[in-house]
């Protein structure tokens, strides 16, 4: 990925899934990112502590789940 998976994920969510949906390679950059930085909230997570209760905000849940929803539809 040349942009980082904040970067893409910010212009995600500044234009919104709805616009993004349908071009593809958005879509697999966008799926990608959040993949990425999911893998990394895990293994922050891991360590415990007050990580435990870290998570995406509401809007990134949404991101994903209507990227989600778009890549089997």
């Amino acid at each position: 990925m040349s942009a980082s998976e904040f970067q893409i994920i910010q212009e995600a969510l500044a234009v919104g899934s709805a616009t993004l949906r349908g071009r593809r390679e958005a879509d697999e950059n966008v799926l990608a990112a959040l993949e990425v930085l999911e893998q990394r909230l895990e293994r922050v997570k891991a360590l415990g502590g007050g990580f435990s209760k870290v998570g995406f905000s509401c809007e990134a849940v949404e991101l994903r789940r209507n990227m989600s929803l778009a890549a089997v539809g």
